[in-house]
């Protein structure tokens, strides 16, 4: 079975609170205060099964993202909707890479032959996708693609996820596009797409954006989304997910603030990581990555001994070289904190 890699292992102790985690994207602070409240209501209906049409948690999301009710489906987490979107009916799958190990993964448990087309660039540069896949594309493919890129950071324009579907529809494909990261990026989402693409199929996760892993909260944007999650377990979200999903239309407002406020942050805590002569990778979101020019394992067990996590990239296809970090962005001083351990541990490492 194929086992995907993730961030987020602080479960290496009693306590998860003792690590230092920049290998999770997660919203620093972690949920904002009306999330909690939503989740102390949802504790009024743990004694009841949740409703199996999720007509509740469908109608908050589609208000949320501004889409009609029949082309929203509910999911627990965005790995839960990208296993739905896999589900689709295509013979194969084409990944654009580096990407998330997800996709992947829900292609090999459906038993699909899996395809990897790399967009990173010598130069760092981010190809266009449908220019990239053009001459290997064959039809009844689905198109894996990022928006924001994980882990580069990289947003695709709206021309570049156009020309990907003009030429899957010529080729009878679908693309997925997984935006579990668009929130940190407000304007750029391209799910309304779906409105005129029968081709499109937009995935997303409410993960990141509200510090609430733990919870479960994803969606699937399409317009056969019902005939997906047709393919659901029953009982798909639990009655907190649900409750959250009712409530994200009234917090549009806090949830720009705090977009806002994560780009600033990226941007600074970029200006850091270049200060100490790394190069780092352009960025739309709140994760940065980095190449630290040398051997990644060393400086990755030195943050280690000090409780601090970060992600290792030798599963993303075109940077596994050893030698790249993807960091999670936190708040000021936080960040300001990695980055006098990071200099104190290349220091050492430069003086030996």
């Amino acid at each position: 079975m194929n086992q995907v890699t993730h961030g987020g292992n602080v479960w290496q102790g009693d306590d998860p609170s003792e690590w230092l985690d920049y290998s999770a994207n997660i919203r620093p602070g972690g949920a904002p205060e009306w999330v909690k409240e939503a989740l102390q209501k949802a504790m009024d209906n743990i004694s009841y099964y949740p409703a199996t049409d999720m007509h509740r948690a469908r109608k908050g999301l589609a208000d949320y993202l501004e889409l009609p009710e029949t082309y929203v489906q509910p999911a627990s987490g965005g790995a839960s909707a990208i296993e739905l979107a896999t589900r689709c009916g295509m013979n194969q799958v084409l990944l654009c890479a580096p990407c998330f190990g997800e996709y992947k993964g829900a292609a090999l448990k459906m038993r699909l032959p899996v395809e990897t087309v790399v967009l990173l660039q010598e130069d760092r540069s981010i190809a266009s996708p449908a220019k990239a896949v053009k001459d290997t594309l064959q039809e009844r493919t689905l198109i894996w693609l990022c928006s924001p890129m994980n882990p580069t950071g990289h947003t695709f324009t709206r021309q570049e996820i156009l020309d990907l579907l003009d030429l899957a529809r010529e080729r009878r494909c679908r693309v997925a596009l997984d935006e579990a990261f668009i929130d940190f990026c407000p304007g750029a989402s391209n799910r309304d797409l779906v409105k005129t693409w029968p081709e499109l199929i937009v995935t997303g996760s409410m993960t990141k954006i509200l510090g609430i892993p733990g919870v479960r909260l994803g969606y699937l944007c399409s317009q056969d989304a019902l005939q997906l999650g047709s393919k659901c377990l029953p009982w798909e979200l639990n009655c907190f997910a649900e409750e959250v999903a009712v409530q994200l239309p009234f917090h549009k407002d806090e949830m720009l603030a705090d977009a806002q406020q994560s780009a600033l942050r990226t941007q600074v805590f970029s200006e850091g990581l270049r200060s100490l002569g790394l190069t780092v990778y352009p960025s739309s979101s709140n994760f940065v990555l980095v190449d630290l020019g040398r051997d990644a394992e060393p400086v990755i067990e030195a943050l280690k001994e000090k409780k601090i996590l970060v992600r290792r990239c030798m599963d993303f296809a075109g940077i596994d070289d050893g030698k790249h970090l993807r960091l999670a962005v936190k708040d000021d001083k936080t960040n300001l904190k990695f980055l006098i351990t990071l200099k104190e541990i290349l220091t050492c490492a430069e003086n030996h």
